[in-house]
């Protein structure tokens, strides 16, 4: 049988543009002999809908587009993600389900069985679960139609503890289903597709059974699908590979295994550049469809001559065009020349526009009105923060004044802190970096300097400052980065207590005053743009944490 996986990059709620998209991809697959073309999960709908899904005319009209795909009568078979009702008078109203259409008709139905509930994941809170999956009989073969966490029951891509009570891949394999095709939407973190294709390479063996794993690519909001689809044989042998972090359409015989198929040489972070690299094309990609995707072009951010806002600018330039980024510097009293000279610098290497607005008469202006300032009083904390305030309200000023949108700059070791101003540093639509420990940053600079010079050495070399008092540095603060975020990443990804990081060879009442000064600033991370998702524990919608809560969980 000819599979053709149509990796497509729909968008949330676009039913008519999403459906369109269908229609192109399945014509191509016509093209390419396919028997069956295989879509993403909710394909129709984009991933995730959230609560758009409790808007009746929202479901009516995927059910209505569903329809007149199956009664487009193309040659070629779909099998397609979308949103059914569920006709039983108990439980959720809705299934996240496929449909096999052809022959002008929906000719079967299956709903997903296993609804995650961690991380990001919110899905029983909308679908009832089906009960059971059966294989259909198709083309000869017998095959089973899953959706995304359905094929993962009892595998290491889920979280430990989380055991669901039937495995759907398991009584497909009982069924002796000769094919499994599985529709997903599974966002990116580092390492995941490695661990994808690892993970059901076995799985495959297991079962003796071809797989067609078809994964969304693309990016909504925080999140960013990598695609990276792919076909196996029974053998656990790859047979069809699809690019990363694009639209794609591949073809896969199982009758004859790799004829057709993309190799996957290069593919999971094993060529050059390996994870860092996927970051980059991760977050080139949620920059580029964040702005696509609601209709906006130019973007505008502060060039402050520090390593930040220089990664931030050399993604939104690969994202977007150099011709539609402005870098915006603006000096005060505390900024040094060489600064300057680095933003400049790293301005023409990107191609890039540049605004220069000095923020002293702003300053001064706020200071005035507050009867603030003097020599006597040295640059206090309120000072320093009403610079960065300054900073913020020329670049949402800018904003709204050219149909632009702000990228905030901040990274994660700062954001996990409380090392930034509210309305200063975190003003801006999309915060592209703030899954990134500090650390991180300064590797992916080196990585996009791979090829010559896209960032100053000058930049990269410097110690971090904010330049908001005299000779201020970032480690006056802060403890060196890479102690900071092994920290963090112990605490945050790993889930370690404070006694288990301290037994890492830390001190104590370091640990102690780090944690205790991440999970004091939740009110500053509730209260900034959205992070583009590239790890498993990011500041964002899977990170559910009180605001207002007693500390002494820290000891």
């Amino acid at each position: 049988m000819k599979i053709a996986i149509a990796q497509v990059n729909p968008k949330v709620g676009d039913i008519p543009g999403n459906s369109r998209l269908i229609e192109d991809f399945a014509r191509a697959a016509q093209a390419l002999g396919a028997d069956l073309a295989v879509f993403p999960e909710l394909a129709l709908t984009g991933y995730p809908p959230l609560d758009l899904l409790e808007k009746k005319n929202f479901i009516d009209e995927n059910l209505k587009a569903l329809k007149a795909l199956a009664a487009l009568k193309l040659p070629v078979a779909l099998a397609v993600g979308y949103v059914d009702r569920n006709p039983a008078k108990k439980g959720k109203p809705l299934h996240n389900s496929i449909a096999l259409l052809r022959g002008g008709r929906i000719a079967a139905v299956r709903h997903k069985s296993l609804l995650p509930t961690y991380d990001i994941f919110d899905e029983a809170r909308y679908f009832e679960p089906a009960a059971e999956n059966k294989p259909i009989k198709f083309g000869g073969a017998v095959i089973g139609l899953t959706v995304c966490e359905d094929i993962w029951a009892g595998t290491a891509l889920l979280p430990s503890r989380l055991l669901y009570r039937n495995n759907p891949a398991g009584t497909l394999c009982a069924a002796r289903a000769s094919i499994v095709i599985n529709i997903s939407a599974s966002p990116f973190y580092r390492g995941k597709s490695a661990l994808r294709h690892r993970l059901l390479s076995g799985l495959a063996k297991k079962m003796r059974a071809h797989i067609i794993y078809a994964n969304q690519a693309g990016a909504n909001d925080e999140l960013i699908f990598d695609g990276n689809s792919f076909a196996l044989s029974p053998s656990g042998k790859l047979t069809a590979m699809a690019k990363a972090f694009g639209e794609d359409l591949v073809l896969v015989d199982t009758e004859a295994p790799g004829s057709p198929g993309r190799p996957a040489a290069g593919q999971y972070g094993s060529g050059s550049g390996g994870e860092t690299a996927e970051i980059c094309a991760a977050l080139t990609l949620g920059i580029k469809d964040y702005f696509r995707k609601l209709g906006f072009g130019k973007a505008v951010l502060g060039l402050s001559g520090g390593i930040d806002s220089a990664v931030v600018a050399a993604l939104a330039a690969a994202a977007l065009g150099p011709e539609n980024v402005t870098g915006v510097l603006m000096p005060s009293e505390y900024t040094s020349g060489q600064s300057s000279e680095d933003a400049l610098r790293l301005a023409r290497n990107l191609g890039i526009k540049t605004r220069t607005i000095p923020i002293k008469d702003i300053y001064g202006a706020f200071l005035g009105g507050l009867g603030a300032g003097g020599a006597e009083s040295g640059v206090s904390l309120t000072m320093q923060n009403l610079q960065a305030r300054s900073r913020g309200s020329l670049l949402m000023a800018l904003s709204n004044a050219n149909g632009w949108l702000t990228l905030a700059t901040g990274n994660k070791s700062e954001i996990a802190v409380g090392y930034c101003t509210l309305y200063g540093d975190t003003a801006g639509a999309l915060a592209p970096i703030a899954d990134l420990f500090k650390t991180e940053v300064y590797r992916l600079a080196a990585y996009l300097n791979r090829g010559g010079e896209v960032i100053p050495p000058a930049i990269i070399a410097r110690p971090p400052t904010a330049e908001l008092k005299p000779g201020q540095r970032d480690q006056d603060d802060l403890p060196p980065y890479e102690t900071l975020d092994e920290i963090l990443r112990l605490y945050l990804e790993e889930n370690r207590t404070p006694s288990e990081i301290v037994g890492r060879g830390f001190g104590r009442e370091l640990v102690l005053s780090i944690l205790r000064r991440l999970e004091a600033s939740e009110y500053k991370r509730k209260q900034l743009p959205i992070a583009l998702k590239v790890t498993e524990k990011s500041f964002g919608y899977g990170r559910k944490m009180p605001i207002v809560k007693a500390l002494n969980f820290i000891k």
